[in-house]
């Protein structure tokens, strides 16, 4: 710890990070946000990742299934913007949102701007909005205001005077959610008011919850919530920046760092770093290797990576990457089930990945 669910994110900025223990990690720049969903756009993909042997479909992006299932041609969100975020809390609705706070809706195929994240949004982090319910997202869009989305528009901000550049947020149903802010404090939603700050140790490139008793926040390093405390980030990742984390169970997570590298929990410690994304990373503003994971179930796991590629996990190794950015930086991505997946690039577009009854369309 130190970031998607759904979703999921993951583009980080270049001012050092504050820790109690003696390391420093610099985060890479942050990715912009955006919003996706829609059936209607949606591409051909098998219901469990596809075999890796013998590749036998090809996506409407003209390109073969490696094992990351088959995705939709580039879809248009808002052109130009800097997505880093999108959260699905159900197939076919998804949420997103850009670097300056814009929110987008996605819903059976119809994409509609629904403003800007708060009054006067700043975003600090990339993970900074998650969705568990069709009219239930939370957002921490500047420095210490939450605001909740009610399935028709952005509620009135809440203040929590105590909190120093909120960077993301994890729920749990629709009564339970956690942040942590730049400067390592924690704050708890109990479904009525959020509480003063329990502590963390340092800030979070992202959190995933799988019950209000268990979260992993990752950014240095990983840091495991029990339900009262935060423990203290373990070293687990020497190579690189950990961007994102996706728990499926108390058992199972998956992590991956700028190296383009994977880290696996299973239930008492994560893995050592094991490398995914062969390719090193672009450089500058796209140097961020892997920037995003999202694992409906520990056989399922999509991961994106800076050079516009997805890769799939099917609960025991990792496939080759499928490019479907045509070269444009992928920043989250977010699968609520085995079936449906949305990916959000740095350009403004998204990409789906869906069962379909006929060939994959754009």
């Amino acid at each position: 710890m130190g970031r998607s669910g759904s979703s999921d994110h993951s583009g980080h900025s270049g001012r050092p990070v504050r820790w109690v223990h003696s390391e420093q990690w610099v985060r890479p720049v942050r990715l912009a946000l955006v919003l996706v969903a829609g059936a209607a756009l949606v591409a051909g993909c098998s219901n469990g990742p596809a075999s890796k042997a013998a590749p036998s479909t090809t996506s409407s992006t003209g390109v073969p299934d490696t094992g990351a299932g088959l995705w939709s041609k580039a879809v248009p969100l808002a052109p130009r913007a800097n997505l880093s975020v999108v959260s699905c809390a159900v197939v076919g609705l998804c949420l997103a949102a850009s670097t300056t706070g814009q929110s987008y809706r996605m819903s059976n195929g119809s994409v509609s701007s629904i403003g800007p994240v708060g009054s006067a949004p700043s975003p600090q982090g990339a993970s900074y909005l998650t969705c568990t319910a069709a009219a239930f997202c939370v957002a921490v869009p500047n420095l210490n205001q939450v605001v909740q989305y009610d399935g028709t528009a952005w509620t009135a901000p809440v203040t929590i005077a105590a909190a120093k550049g909120f960077e993301s947020v994890a729920c749990v149903g629709t009564s339970w959610c956690v942040t942590i802010d730049g400067e390592g404090n924690s704050f708890v939603y109990d479904g009525g008011s959020w509480s003063g700050n329990v502590g963390a140790w340092g800030a979070a490139n992202q959190i995933s919850c799988v019950s209000p008793s268990f979260c992993v926040a990752v950014e240095g390093g990983t840091s495991v919530w029990d339900g009262s405390s935060w423990t203290q980030p373990g070293t687990n990742d020497n190579q690189g920046q950990l961007n994102s984390v996706s728990c499926a169970s108390l058992s199972f997570c998956m992590a991956v760092d700028s190296a383009g590298d994977a880290l696996t929990w299973n239930g008492t410690a994560f893995s050592a770093p094991a490398l995914v994304a062969a390719e090193p990373a672009l450089a500058g503003t796209d140097a961020s290797g892997l920037t995003g994971v999202s694992c409906p179930t520990p056989t399922f796991c999509r991961a994106v990576d800076s050079i516009g590629r997805v890769f799939g996990f099917d609960g025991t190794t990792w496939s080759k990457g499928t490019l479907i950015g045509q070269g444009h930086a992928l920043s989250s991505v977010s699968c609520p089930s085995v079936s449906y997946c949305v990916a959000v690039d740095r350009s403004g577009n998204a990409f789906v990945s869906a069962p379909a009854t006929g060939t994959p369309n754009s």
